[in-house]
């Protein structure tokens, strides 16, 4: 069997806020990462930084995050998290649509094609060795596998049901072809949404 890339343990948030307080909190740090992040550069978010931008004592950021490393690894999970949310939300507002208007949307979604999603770019994308295991990238993305394949089973009108395979073959394109974006700069998303809906039409509608 394969082994992940690194045995050393990467380091992880402390512990997952549960509390609306905490909550606040927690996504406080995240703003304030972000916002050095992008006008200071990533050298510059160091924990004193992310504190001091927040708004709290560096004592309240070890509560949740031991370094930096670990506020980087909570944030990628929690844009990830936001995705699955929007997703299932966008999915639920849409109910009583035809099936083709509801894919259409979570392909916008997932390509992020509004902007809206937290924030995210290269440099990031190039930390990801240093905060995920392989083990932890392929429990992300069976997540979000799942939160299409639940909202796919809520289409009352779509015409069959859909093996897994495809939807992961799907997220493959979509998810893959987006992160890959971050490295080529590879045009804007709405340039590439519509012909990304039909290449997804045409994988989840059953052979005739």
């Amino acid at each position: 069997m394969g082994k992940d890339r690194t045995d050393k343990p990467l380091p992880q948030p402390h512990k997952r806020p549960s509390q609306a307080r905490a909550k606040f909190t927690v996504d406080s740090l995240y703003e304030g990462f972000v916002r050095i992040w992008r006008r200071d550069g990533p050298e510059a978010a160091t924990t004193r930084a992310i504190a001091e931008e927040s708004g709290y004592a560096v004592g309240t950021l070890y509560e949740y995050f031991p370094n930096r490393t670990a506020l980087l690894s909570g944030y990628v999970r929690h844009c990830m998290e936001q995705l699955c949310n929007d997703l299932a939300a966008a999915n639920t507002a849409l109910e009583g649509q035809p099936w083709e208007t509801r894919l259409r949307k979570l392909v916008s979604l997932t390509l992020d094609e509004d902007g809206q999603a937290p924030y995210f770019d290269r440099e990031m994308l190039e930390r990801e060795t240093q905060i995920a295991s392989d083990a932890r990238h392929r429990q992300i993305f069976q997540h979000l596998a799942r939160t299409w394949s639940h909202c796919i089973a809520q289409w009352e009108d779509f015409p069959g049901p859909v093996d897994d395979t495809v939807i992961d073959i799907l997220l493959l394109t979509l998810w893959g072809g987006r992160r890959y974006s971050f490295l080529v700069d590879a045009g804007t998303p709405d340039q590439r949404g519509e012909l990304s809906t039909r290449m997804a039409r045409a994988l989840l509608l059953p052979e005739e």
